[in-house]
């Protein structure tokens, strides 16, 4: 059993992160099909019945062969379109034709992480980087992110390292070097990058997380990275997933209770709190909901007002001295 964390650890993949939106593409029938049948399909798509685009990029491509970049134009089409297969078979050929292209085995890499075939991906970006005295701090990162996703994480080391020598003013790779630290407990100097990311970068929301994550062993300074990219509650979920990964089911339990008392009604606290209460045989304890007074509300509503003015003064007075 885990815990349900509001945010997500985890690496910057580089070069821009797959669209979400909805795309118009002809209905195929899945996978179910017969090989034969199959193929029929995947050919008839390639050729760019009903895309406009897929057929345009094939002209340009006819026009233009050495051209690497509409090859993978035409790949991503695929992609976007939900046909992983024809943008596969487009990447393999475009690093085979532009074998010095980084951008053919980043991307062929990058597609196969997403087909679950790491091991292909790997193999490729090794098979590239023994064959380059100074690949790019790209390509380096990349190799790294793969060999953590293989839970290889003291290989991936020295792949971030060569990434972040080259580009060390970018935030992205200081956040991936940090990752891969954190993932082999070295939680000191995962903190170091993540600063150093958060220093390149202050609204990096992902080095922001996992330097919370890297301070789990300090809850109140945990709690202050937390809290800059979401509320109060998230910050106390989020600590409590840290302590019950540690084993430490108590203190997950009074990080969860706190984070129920600024959110009552989260379904995810709930449900974690549920998950331990069956772990330690507990009851749930609901925060309380107090009664006042017309006159203690009425005493209560002037301080918060008193309060919020004072923050604003405050607030102005910061943003005038920027």
């Amino acid at each position: 059993m885990k815990l349900i964390s509001t945010m997500v650890a985890a690496g910057l993949l580089l070069g821009g992160c797959a669209s979400k939106s909805r795309v118009s593409r002809v209905t195929v029938p899945g996978n179910s099909l017969q090989p034969v049948m199959r193929r029929q399909v995947l050919n008839a798509v390639d050729a760019g019945e009903g895309n406009p685009r897929v057929r345009n990029l094939r002209e340009r491509m006819a026009e233009k062969p050495k051209n690497v970049r509409l090859r993978l134009e035409l790949a991503a089409e695929y992609s976007r379109t939900g046909y992983p297969e024809l943008e596969l078979e487009h990447l393999r050929l475009a690093v085979e034709r532009f074998p010095e292209s980084e951008a053919a085995v980043v991307a062929l890499s990058r597609a196969l992480v997403r087909v679950h075939r790491p091991g292909e991906a790997e193999k490729r970006l090794n098979e590239f980087l023994a064959k380059r005295d100074k690949p790019s701090a790209n390509v380096l990162s990349w190799a790294g992110i793969v060999q953590d996703g293989l839970g290889k994480w003291k290989d991936g080391e020295p792949l971030h390292r060569r990434a972040v020598e080259l580009a060390q003013g970018r935030d992205a790779l200081h956040n991936n070097l940090g990752y891969n630290l954190l993932m082999q407990g070295r939680k000191g100097d995962a903190a170091e990058e993540f600063r150093r990311a958060l220093d390149l970068n202050p609204l990096s929301e992902t080095a922001r997380n996992n330097l919370g994550l890297s301070l789990g062993d300090q809850p109140e300074a945990a709690i202050t990275q937390f809290r800059q990219t979401a509320d109060l509650a998230v910050a106390h979920n989020n600590l409590a997933a840290y302590l019950y990964e540690k084993g430490d089911v108590a203190g997950a339990r009074k990080e969860l209770e706190l984070a129920l008392e600024y959110r009552k009604d989260s379904p995810k606290i709930l449900e974690n709190l549920r998950n331990l209460a069956a772990l330690d045989g507990m009851p749930i304890q609901m925060p309380r909901t107090e009664q006042h007074s017309f006159w203690r509300t009425f005493a209560r509503g002037l301080k918060h007002a008193f309060v919020a003015d004072e923050a604003r003064n405050s607030t102005g007075i910061a943003d005038a001295g920027r």
